[in-house]
């Protein structure tokens, strides 16, 4: 007890007050500026539930003309992505989900299909191509880079960051 009401001792629980305060303030402040950030992933966000609107009334209308094992995978790639939580895995799952897409609409084209539903093939083809252009010229992963870049990557908040745990912004990428 000597030794906290000594000068050694004043200055020894300043200097602690003030690392503490200045890891602190640094991480709440990083934080706060990458949930800034990564709250413009919203539009992204918003295209996603689109498409996986899209997909569903893609598989209605392949269950006309395919086997269950034909949309199997496009109704898995839709669940995952329903599901993800993160957005780096929301772009794994985004892309496998145009891929799963693509498959049943080429082979939907293959079918004799009627004049409404090949109507409908043709738009859910021209709506995902919206969607993924939509996707495309989002300014999040620039946000994104700027921040990890400038920010995170910048003197003291370089040193900062990793003594506070804070991780760089996800990219859609």
């Amino acid at each position: 007890m000597k030794f906290l009401k000594s000068y050694t001792g004043g200055l020894v629980v300043l200097a602690a007050v003030i690392v503490l305060s200045v890891l602190l303030g640094s991480h709440r402040s990083l934080v706060s500026e990458r949930t800034r950030v990564e709250a413009q992933f919203a539009p992204i966000a918003g295209d996603l539930r689109d498409c996986l609107d899209i997909t569903a009334n893609l598989l209605t209308v392949g269950a006309r003309y395919l086997e269950e094992s034909a949309l199997s995978a496009l109704t898995d790639s839709r669940e995952a992505l329903g599901q993800q939580q993160s957005i780096a895995g929301a772009y794994a799952d985004y892309t496998r989900l145009q891929a799963e897409a693509a498959a049943v609409l080429d082979e939907l084209e293959d079918r004799d299909l009627t004049d409404k539903d090949s109507q409908y093939v043709r738009g859910f083809r021209t709506d995902l191509a919206s969607e993924a252009d939509t996707i495309a010229r989002d300014g999040y992963n620039d946000a994104a880079e700027r921040f990890n870049d400038e920010v995170l990557g910048a003197f003291p908040a370089s040193i900062l960051s990793k003594l506070t745990f804070v991780a760089p912004a996800e990219l859609f990428a």
